[in-house]
């Protein structure tokens, strides 16, 4: 619960938050979450992107004549269909969550509005 300023401390009129980017920071690309309610009451989110496998090795056919090469075939051990990749995950508290699902729905609403308004070539930043 926040503590209450006493009457003799003068409460600032604006505060600034500073932001620190770490050298760890990364941004990635985000093709689905799975998760749910861990034992101790958090809201686990791992966080996945999808793709086809690489294949474990491939082989190709040299023409001798023209020294072009051919694929003939992946190897047998290498995966099919698609990969969904775990990058990372989080644990959030219900109330960090609230607050994250609120800037979500914010920015779902600001993206809405702003693709309505290029859809109709209403977008100031359209080249002329």
């Amino acid at each position: 619960m926040p503590r209450k300023a006493s009457k003799n401390i003068q409460v600032p009129k604006v505060l600034t938050y500073h932001n620190k980017i770490s050298p760890n920071y990364r941004a990635l690309h985000v093709d689905g979450a799975y998760g749910g309610v861990t034992p101790k009451g958090f809201i686990n989110l791992s966080f996945y992107s999808e793709r086809f496998p690489i294949p474990k090795s491939t082989d190709f056919k040299i023409d001798e004549k023209t020294k072009s090469i051919s694929k003939i075939k992946d190897s047998d051990d290498s995966k099919d269909g698609i990969l969904k990749e775990y990058e990372f995950g989080i644990y959030m508290d219900l109330e960090t969550t609230k607050k994250i699902v609120k800037f979500l729905n914010d920015k779902i609403v600001e993206l809405t509005e702003f693709k309505k308004q290029t859809h109709n070539g209403n977008n100031s930043t359209k080249d002329k």
